[in-house]
């Protein structure tokens, strides 16, 4: 892997601009994207799991900074964070995808996840995550990781069912979160070629990371 301003770049496979899974369509955000960060990140469901108390609640320079940080991961590193569009109805349905964090001073690929409040319990988190992971073999990316709170339950869900194992208790942005890993085995992901919804996309220049 090469390294690109203290993070390795992934190596493998060109950016996409979009992908297609059963009924998600999955895009780079972009700054016209602005009002829908802000309107999903406020919302108490979504603040509950993200910014619980003692964190302050999202305010409007906190999600510029959230943008902008998204758009900048894809251009350093040549993947990001999704947004979230559902197929047939074309509304917002949420965030996903891989990004750079790091855990106890190192730096992590991690999977994560934000759905619309409606449109829980729909597998949607689970159809996003798995299309990541896939993602992540193409990228040579060798683990990920997951953070999820010890109350939130359909989050672990989740990371369970996309093949995370439980590795203890870290800290996290100040608060304790279970510590999930996922190994990736090496040429387990389906060539994009067989995957007509796929749409590749030029590789962007390089920017920040969020």
């Amino acid at each position: 892997m090469a390294w690109i301003r203290g993070c390795p770049a992934a190596t493998g496979a060109e950016a996409v601009e979009e992908r297609r899974t059963q009924r998600l369509l999955l895009r780079q955000p972009t700054a016209e994207d602005r009002a829908l960060y802000h309107a999903h990140f406020t919302q108490p469901e979504v603040e509950r799991w993200l910014r619980p108390p003692p964190l302050p609640p999202f305010n409007l320079g906190a999600l510029d900074e959230l943008v902008d940080g998204d758009q900048a991961h894809w251009s350093n590193h040549g993947f990001g964070p999704w947004l979230l569009i559902e197929e047939q109805t074309g509304a917002f349905a949420g965030r996903g995808g891989l990004h750079w964090t790091v855990v106890e001073d190192t730096a992590m690929v991690e999977l994560a996840w934000s759905i619309e409040p409606p449109l829980h319990n729909r597998g949607y988190a689970t159809e996003m995550a798995t299309a990541a992971v896939n993602w992540a073999a193409e990228l040579q990316i060798e683990e990920l990781i997951a953070l999820v709170l010890p109350t939130n339950a359909p989050s672990r869900r989740v990371a369970e069912k996309v093949g995370c194992e439980r590795n203890g208790e870290v800290d996290h942005a100040g608060l304790a979160h279970l510590f999930y890993r996922l190994r990736i085995p090496a040429r387990t992901w389906r060539p994009r070629s067989s995957s007509p919804g796929s749409k590749r996309g030029r590789r962007p220049s390089s920017g920040g990371r969020r």
